[in-house]
């Protein structure tokens, strides 16, 4: 089953993609589709991933720190005092 889905951009976008599904014989929404359909091939079988996600899984998986004192997290005169 297909699914209907609306996108906006900007005009000069919609002219050049407009213009590159025409080169390829396709609608525009057939266009965009398989252009969608390739790059989640392309990242699938590269194992591709966002590096800004994997920096933030990294940093979210490594050791927690421990921020307590006896259990209790510190006052905010604590937190702000100068040494």
């Amino acid at each position: 089953m297909m699914k209907n889905v609306t996108i906006s951009m900007d005009d000069k976008l919609y002219r050049t993609t407009r213009i590159r599904a025409a080169e390829a014989q396709k609608s525009l929404s057939r266009y965009i589709a398989d252009k969608l359909r390739e790059d989640n091939a392309d990242g699938a079988q590269t194992g591709a991933r966002n590096p800004q996600l994997e920096a933030l899984e990294r940093i979210l998986a490594g050791p927690m720190w421990d921020v307590t004192e006896n259990g209790c997290m510190p006052t905010r005169e604590e937190r702000n005092a100068r040494g």
